[in-house]
């Protein structure tokens, strides 16, 4: 079972009749903790925002489409277009620790599993 869930489809609207689109992404656990692989493409770094909240992690971004003046488009150009997605963290990953790196499109967290939550060794006197 994993322990990263995402139980709503959109984050919440910014504005009345603003869309937020839902990135497709990747959920895998490991032993160490779980990765999320999420495609936001075209979005630059500075225009993404990561809000840990508890056991909620929330990634929001925007792409803008910049053309040059001099070309002619088939559709508005001036759209801003925005990612939004809440992933709700288990109890067993460290939301603090989490870590986060933007390449190619793909947007990469990984959240660690809780010290408390690793197995370990319990001596016996």
């Amino acid at each position: 079972m994993n322990a990263c869930h995402c139980p709503t489809e959109t984050a919440p609207a910014r504005e009345p009749n603003e869309t937020i689109h839902r990135p497709q992404f990747r959920i895998t656990d490991n032993a160490d903790g779980t990765t999320v692989n999420i495609a936001l493409p075209g979005v630059r770094k500075e225009d993404l925002k990561l809000t840990l909240h508890e056991y909620s992690l929330r990634v929001e971004a925007d792409r803008q489409d910049e053309v040059p003046e001099s070309w002619k488009t088939h559709r508005d150009s001036d759209t801003v277009r925005r990612y939004g997605l809440d992933l709700r963290l288990g109890s067993r990953l460290d939301g603090t620790r989490t870590t986060a790196s933007l390449v190619a499109g793909v947007l990469k967290l990984d959240v660690p599993v809780r010290e408390e939550a690793k197995p370990r060794q319990i001596p016996v006197n």
